[in-house]
C-alpha cells in the first residue's frame, strides 16, 4: 500500500541536493573572487599598510619572458610556458599546462607605477606596488 502523504520539505531538499551537485561537478571553489582550478598562473594578492603584494606561482617560465603591466588599479602580468618535451618525444601523460596565459587583477587601490619592485625566485614572483598618494588614508587635524 502507497500513502499518497505530501512532504513539504521534499521539493527544496531535491533543489539543494542538485545545486551541491552541480557546484561539485564544476570542480572549483565558489564565491566571488574565485577562480576555477588550473588556473594559470596561481595569484595571491594581500594588502601590506602602504603596499599591496601580488605572489604568482609560475614555475618553469622564464623570468624574462614574463610582461608585468601596472595601470592606476589594475596589474596584468603575461607570459609564457613551454612544453619542455623535446621534439620527437612520444608522450604517455601530459598534466603540465603549457602555452601563453595572461592574468589581470584589479587591486583594492590604486599604484603608484614608479614604487612597483618585482623579484623572482624558485619560480615565485613577487610583485610590491606602493598605493598612490591618492589611495593612502590621510590624518585630519580637527579644529
Amino acid at each position: 500500500m502507497v500513502l499518497n502523504t505530501w512532504f513539504p520539505f521534499y521539493d527544496m531538499s531535491k533543489t539543494l541536493a542538485e545545486v551541491d551537485r552541480l557546484f561539485n561537478a564544476v570542480d572549483r571553489p565558489v564565491g566571488l573572487r574565485s577562480v576555477p582550478r588550473g588556473t594559470f598562473p596561481a595569484i595571491n594578492v594581500y594588502d601590506q599598510g602602504d603596499s599591496t603584494v601580488m605572489v604568482a606561482e609560475v614555475p618553469g617560465v622564464d623570468p624574462n619572458e614574463l610582461e608585468l603591466t601596472v595601470l592606476n588599479d589594475t596589474v596584468t602580468l603575461k607570459g609564457e610556458r613551454q612544453a619542455g618535451l623535446p621534439e620527437q618525444a612520444r608522450v604517455y601523460r601530459q598534466e603540465r599546462m603549457h602555452g601563453s596565459f595572461s592574468r589581470t587583477i584589479t587591486l583594492p587601490d590604486s599604484v603608484d607605477p614608479d614604487s612597483v619592485q618585482a623579484s623572482y625566485e624558485n619560480g615565485v614572483l613577487r610583485v610590491t606596488m606602493g598605493k598612490a598618494e591618492a589611495a593612502k588614508a590621510k590624518r585630519i587635524a580637527i579644529q
